[in-house]
């Protein structure tokens, strides 16, 4: 099973759009504004996990192909990336290279049939210690405004196959749910922060 690493919102200002989920939230950054030719992005780190801003100019590896709001959800692994594909073969689950570049890898998964675009994110660096002090620093916050704890799972409006739920850990439903357990025992909903994706905290 595939772990999840970030969620992907697309937005034609991905600094302004982050700065006012980090107002609002009161979390920390989990990257800062990157501008490369494919895309701009910025990140907020929600604990377990982060959430991307990001615009691209090359989606994938395709041009003149964009979305509005919560459009993907990456997926990491500590396997090699043939590793990956040959699972993603025994599993009989249509993959591609999206993007590849020093960094990392990408590889989205079903992508004409399951939309938010699933992808896996092969790093192709030691990221122990960004993680660890992107959890340091959500621990200083204490979770921000809303007290979030640890990430519980994810849901998407799409019908998604046996094969992707067994895989990828998904499931699906009438709308796109992040959940995240409460640190102080409080059930919110939060449905005006991100185009077409409610955040559960209880």
């Amino acid at each position: 099973m595939f772990k999840i690493d970030h969620l992907m919102i697309e937005v034609d200002d991905p600094l302004e759009t982050a700065n006012n989920v980090v107002a609002r939230l009161a979390l920390p950054l989990a990257w800062p504004l990157v501008e490369k030719d494919e895309y701009t992005s910025i990140g907020v780190n929600f604990g377990d996990i982060n959430i991307e801003f990001i615009k691209f100019k090359l989606r994938f590896g395709i041009k003149n192909t964009k979305f509005k709001g919560f459009s993907g959800i990456a997926y990491k692994t500590m396997d090699s990336l043939e590793e990956i594909i040959k699972r993603l073969n025994v599993a009989k689950i249509n993959h591609r290279v999206g993007e590849a570049c020093e960094a990392h890898t990408t590889l989205p998964i079903a992508e004409n049939d399951v939309f938010p675009t699933i992808f896996i994110v092969k790093y192709h660096f030691d990221t122990s210690g960004w993680v660890e002090r992107l959890k340091n620093e959500f621990a200083e916050y204490a979770g921000g405004n809303y007290h979030i704890g640890n990430f519980k799972s994810m849901v998407i409006a799409t019908e998604v196959s046996e094969s992707l739920k067994k895989e990828f850990n998904i499931n699906s439903g009438a709308k796109n749910k992040v959940f995240f357990s409460s640190a102080n025992g409080e059930n919110i909903v939060i449905s005006d922060l991100i185009e077409n994706l409610e955040i559960v905290i209880s």
